[in-house]
């Protein structure tokens, strides 16, 4: 009878340790980028770039945010989310993601797709009185902010930076 108590507590043990292994297992074979906040996110397949997690999009950015590679990382889009707030913060950056790049668009567009829909929206530009670029856009619209958050959404970021066109996908971070 104990050896049955032992094996039960085993397995119940067991347990955790396997499903952390299929979550893992999981983000290795989701290409959509639609996966929870444990950041194992061996679905990439970079060379090193100086990422500690070698991929594109995972990484924290200088204001805290996440990452997203823009043009084989010729530069990167960090986004962050004020939960509280409910704000969205996109700032435009350098190939190595540190430094910020300011470009003169008014804003960025922010596609999200539910189901077969798609819908724009417009994140206008973080200026200064008199200045003519910025890395920064800021949104507040709660509607976004929480179509952003479903796992259901997806959301496809797109600017220019020097007359070229840049895309990339806000991957799913949800912080409950």
């Amino acid at each position: 009878m104990k050896i049955g108590k032992f094996l039960l507590v085993l397995c119940a043990l067991a347990v955790p340790f396997t499903l952390s292994g299929c979550n893992s297992e999981k983000a290795a074979d989701d290409t959509s980028g639609e996966h929870g906040h444990d950041h194992d996110h061996g679905d990439h397949d970079h060379d090193d770039h100086g990422h500690e997690h070698g991929g594109h999009s995972h990484d924290e950015g200088p204001h805290g945010g996440h990452l997203i590679e823009l043009g084989d990382e010729k530069y990167h889009l960090e986004w962050a989310h004020d939960d509280e707030a409910k704000l969205l913060t996109f700032y435009v950056l350098d190939a190595d993601a540190k430094e910020e790049v300011a470009i003169p668009a008014e804003a960025i567009t922010v596609n999200i797709t539910v189901g077969e829909d798609t819908k724009p929206y417009e994140i206008p530009a973080v200026r200064k009185e008199g200045e003519t670029t910025t890395a920064t856009f800021e949104s507040a619209d709660a509607d976004l902010f929480a179509l952003i958050e479903d796992e259901d959404t997806k959301a496809m970021v797109v600017l220019e930076i020097e007359g070229t066109p840049y895309n990339g996908t806000l991957e799913h971070h949800h912080h409950h």
